[in-house]
């Protein structure tokens, strides 16, 4: 939804869907008291003055809101107001926060993963909800990039590009916006499907990773693909909405914070993929 269409009344209504699924009435806990400033706020100005602004959004075409309410098990959950691909054009999504570093030796390992899947299909109904009420959700990003595809297409660039995100309505966007491009796009929503296909040919020329992934995160596909003697020299462009630490991380060729314009992502693609050598894997 265009920034200019987007009301207080917009963003109240998503909180109070929110608010409703993630502290249902027989439940356990109490809900968030929303800041009255959020309640009682005339202008997005003036609202979004009450949420936190997103670290590492200030490109332009990149603005994000954040608003963290919590659920019943888990009290980080957020509730994202976002300027992703498209300038001014805003998008409501669910940040479920649990990319926590809880490894498998840990002793409570088995209960996070249950709360992180608990955190998943929670997200999803409330964005269904969202979806449901005429609130822009990444379902409206979708259609949004598969209208602006054939627009700015260009000329076949012969460069074979993995993404990985799971989200799967900002993929299939995304991937609509790279084909229109040129480039050729195989989609995957985990870490486990993207290793998979890495070991068949034709190799990408590019490997398009989100950090937060379900199970197996971008972070433990790195370093199995920099493990890898047929893979370790494949150009990776690491994605993600959190603060994390580059240093922890293998080599990585690029690095793009959510949300970003998609003429950033484009520049990134162009120069990790102008290799001379690149064209000869493809006959």
């Amino acid at each position: 939804m265009r920034f200019e269409d987007l009301t207080p009344a917009h963003v109240r209504r998503a909180i109070a869907l929110f608010v409703e699924l993630a502290w249902p009435a027989d439940g356990s806990g109490e809900p968030p008291q929303v800041a009255s400033g959020v309640l009682e706020a005339r202008t997005l100005e003036e609202l979004f003055s009450r949420f936190e602004r997103a670290r590492g959004c200030d490109i332009e075409g990149s603005r994000s809101y954040v608003l963290r309410l919590g659920n019943s098990r888990y009290p980080f959950m957020k509730f994202v107001v976002q300027e992703y691909l498209v300038d001014n054009e805003f998008f409501f999504s669910v940040d479920t926060h649990d990319n926590l570093d809880v490894r498998a030796n840990a002793p409570d390992y088995a209960q996070w993963q249950e709360l992180k899947q608990f955190n998943r299909v929670l997200k999803e109904r409330i964005e269904a909800a969202w979806c449901k009420a005429s609130l822009p959700t990444f379902a409206d990003l979708r259609l949004l990039c598969e209208d602006l595809a054939p627009v700015e297409r260009e000329s076949d660039k012969r460069v074979r590009i993995a993404l990985v995100d799971d989200e799967e309505s900002v993929a299939l966007g995304l991937g609509a916006l790279l084909r229109g491009r040129g480039y050729e796009v195989e989609l995957f929503h985990s870490g486990e499907s993207v290793l998979e296909r890495l070991q068949s040919l034709p190799r990408p020329d590019l490997l398009i990773l989100d950090y937060e992934l379900p199970a197996l995160d971008g972070e433990a596909v790195l370093a199995q693909v920099r493990a890898a003697p047929n893979l370790n020299d494949m150009p990776v462009l690491m994605a993600t909405a959190s603060s994390i630490q580059l240093e922890r991380l293998g080599p990585i060729n690029g690095f793009l914070h959510k949300p970003y314009p998609r003429r950033l992502l484009f520049a990134t693609i162009a120069q990790l993929t102008s290799r001379p050598s690149r064209s000869a894997r493809h006959p």
